[in-house]
């Protein structure tokens, strides 16, 4: 078993990514957080039919047969019709619709993490963010 490794140093480049091995859970732990900050909002505007989304995922499939799961963090806003018995959720883009208060910031719009199993892609900036979620983690530099 390999070593765990420190981060890599800062980098210039705004393009720095790295590899997180076994980082899965600190993804988990990061999503929750985003979560958190928008159940409470959401609960707040109930009555509006609007929906604040904190995580959008995107499913690939690649020719190797593993299956990456794309997450985007931010602010997705749907709306929710309803025609009878059916519920149909419409989304409405990434800005606050008139009329509702400000969504609280959960700190990790723009990130973007992207799983290959029970490993992580992210971008350096994370790292240094939130360094307690990935001590003891292997970390390699993609690019």
């Amino acid at each position: 078993m390999e070593e765990p490794t420190e981060p890599p140093e800062p980098c210039a480049s705004e393009n720095c990514v790295v590899r997180v091995y076994g980082g899965a859970g600190a993804a988990e732990a990061l999503s929750l957080m985003a979560r958190k900050a928008v159940y409470s909002y959401n609960l707040a505007i109930r009555g509006t039919s609007y929906y604040l989304k904190p995580v959008h995922y995107v499913y690939k499939r690649g020719n190797d047969g593993v299956t990456k799961v794309y997450e985007y963090y931010g602010r997705y806003w749907w709306r929710l019709e309803r025609r009878g018995s059916r519920v149909r959720w419409r989304y409405v883009g990434r800005r606050k619709p008139p009329g509702l208060p400000e969504p609280p910031r959960t700190g990790l719009e723009g990130l973007r993490i992207i799983r290959v199993g029970d490993d992580i892609i992210v971008d350096c900036w994370v790292l240094e963010k939130f360094p307690d979620l990935f001590r003891g983690l292997r970390l390699e530099r993609v690019y």
